[in-house]
């Protein structure tokens, strides 16, 4: 049977405490805090139409996050809460939205378990603990796939302006491609359908009247900043870079499987099924010719197939460029397992997710018993309690609706060990953080820091300023002591300059998003790590 509403909200609770555990991770170098200063300097200098970045101009990213974090810093203080709190809040939007696209798709039944599903994606998520602009920028495509998908179904125009709105976000977010993304998504479903009339509607142009409309502030800032150059580079000019890999560098630009393999651990524990799915759902199409058949729609496996090709031959690959497609895969999969949930479940679906979940419990062993041993009886015995009620909630459920439901149950395990024990541990190698706790701990005021050879975005976040740089001829003349903020070279440079070094606090220092097998080897992790500090460093003008 399909999984009834009480169960689905049971879930929704268990996965309710994991994103809430992300809550309190704190923020990750480079991209989550380094988003996070940006917004900082709006913050603290109240011009919230440039984007500064540690004293440069920063042309990359639109202003929408920074935007909603700097409002959250505003009502609730720098702080890894307010930082976090609006792509949390996107994501229930982005969940929603996907309820809503697979319910005027198909049903909705199948809007529910494609939420459930993207809910308890692996990469949806992280996406909500090493924040970037992923949560929101996915929300907000969700949202404007499912207005578009409203209005041409139905012509409304509330749905047409509520469409506006999305695009405008996802603009706003990331640039053209929260536009290009939606428009590809309807092309291919009023193409698929023949619907002539609504692909040739007039009410089209309005459309793309009221997206500019909503954009209008980013672009307004864009032109304060950076001029002409800069609006043309937002519209126009980023998407090609990063296709091509011109200023942002070849990252996994050499792999055209890239993608493919990233898959596999995005959309965990739903990517066996999930391949499964997409394979199903092609076999019909191709027997169809591609004619439009009852209960069927190609928007989903289209725009899939057409972004899958677009990122895969780009010169720029990054794993989080995926999640845009998560709302998609989830209704496609939702598609294909309603019909089967009153069934038995397939002797091949069972296998396909027991091996998930014997991967996903071997790689939690490796992480919470070996890398990161389990140090709180309390986050223990949290696990527990989420198992046993996961086991409890599945159970009521019969045949491929129980399998479903105990991989959601496996989901919020495993990413409650991530929240609650293996990020917590791994966030006391990022020096920043706990440089800036600990100074806070001695009653040091943190403003009267400055750096030199090293820089933790992270630092300036859990001081709440923006750390300025200080010379070592600045260090040599000072009159007074200056904290500096120094890597293992900074302090290095300092010693042979003849200055006098106290060390008020350090921390072990390792790039924490970029994990190898030898820094969670714990015998061998010592030597992956350097050391950042806080130098009390007297001059040669003190006397």
């Amino acid at each position: 049977m399909t999984p009834d509403s009480r169960n689905l909200y049971g879930f929704y609770l268990l996965l309710g405490v994991v994103y809430l555990g992300g809550l309190c991770v704190p923020l990750m170098n480079n991209d989550s805090a380094h988003h996070a200063t940006i917004a900082l300097h709006m913050h603290l200098t109240g011009d919230y139409a440039s984007l500064v970045t540690q004293g440069e101009p920063y042309l990359d990213k639109p202003h929408l996050l920074f935007w909603l974090a700097a409002g959250a810093y505003k009502l609730l203080g720098v702080t890894t809460f307010a930082f976090k709190l609006p792509s949390l809040l996107f994501s229930v939007l982005g969940v929603y939205a996907t309820y809503g696209l697979g319910r005027v798709l198909y049903s909705r039944e199948v809007g529910r378990v494609a939420a459930l599903v993207l809910a308890s994606s692996l990469a949806f998520i992280l996406a909500n603990n090493d924040v970037r602009m992923d949560a929101v920028l996915t929300a907000a495509i969700a949202f404007s796939i499912w207005q578009l998908a409203e209005f041409a179904h139905y012509r409304r125009w509330t749905s047409l302006v509520l469409a506006a709105v999305g695009l405008a976000l996802g603009f706003a977010t990331k640039g053209m491609i929260g536009v290009a993304m939606p428009a590809i998504a309807i092309f291919v479903h009023l193409l698929y359908r023949r619907d002539w009339r609504g692909l040739f509607d007039p009410r089209w142009l309005v459309l793309a009247l009221l997206t500019l409309a909503f954009a209008a502030p980013v672009l307004w800032s864009y032109y304060q900043q950076f001029g002409i150059d800069g609006v043309k580079f937002i519209l126009w000019s980023q998407n090609f870079e990063r296709l091509s890999g011109g200023r942002f560098g070849t990252a996994g630009g050499s792999d055209p499987l890239f993608f493919f393999h990233t898959f596999l651990w995005a959309f965990l524990p739903w990517c066996l099924l999930g391949a499964a799915a997409v394979w199903a759902r092609g076999r019909e199409l191709v027997a169809a010719r591609l004619r439009p058949v009852p209960g069927q729609e190609m928007l989903t496996l289209g725009t899939i197939a057409v972004m899958f090709g677009i990122i895969s031959s780009s010169g720029f690959k990054l794993p989080h460029y995926l999640n845009i497609l998560l709302p998609l895969f989830s209704v496609l999969l939702a598609s294909w397992l309603v019909p089967r949930m009153r069934a038995p479940a397939p002797r091949g679906a069972k296998l396909a997710q027991w091996l998930v979940w014997g991967l996903m419990g071997a790689l939690a062993l490796a992480l919470n018993a070996w890398a990161f041993p389990l140090d709180r009886v309390v986050v223990a015995a949290g696990a527990v309690a989420l198992t046993v009620a996961g086991l409890v909630l599945a159970r009521r459920a019969q045949g491929m609706a129980r399998l479903v439901l105990a991989s959601v149950a496996v989901a919020a395990v495993f990413n409650f060990l991530q929240n609650f024990n293996v990020y917590p541990q791994l966030l006391r190698y990022q020096a920043g953080n706990n440089l800036a706790q600990a100074l806070q701990a001695r009653g040091i005021d943190t403003r009267a820091v400055r750096h030199l050879d090293a820089r933790a975005n992270s630092f300036d976040v859990y001081t709440g300023q923006l750390t300025r740089p200080v010379t070592l001829d600045e260090l040599k003349a000072a009159r007074e002591p200056v904290l500096v903020y120094a890597g293992e070279g900074g302090r290095k440079a300092i010693e042979e300059a003849g200055l006098r070094v106290e060390v008020l606090a350090e921390n072990p220092e390792f790039r924490v998003t970029r994990l190898n097998i030898r820094f969670l080897d714990p015998g061998r992790r010592e030597q992956t790590l350097s050391r950042h500090y806080v130098l009390r460093v007297t001059g040669g003008g003190q006397q």
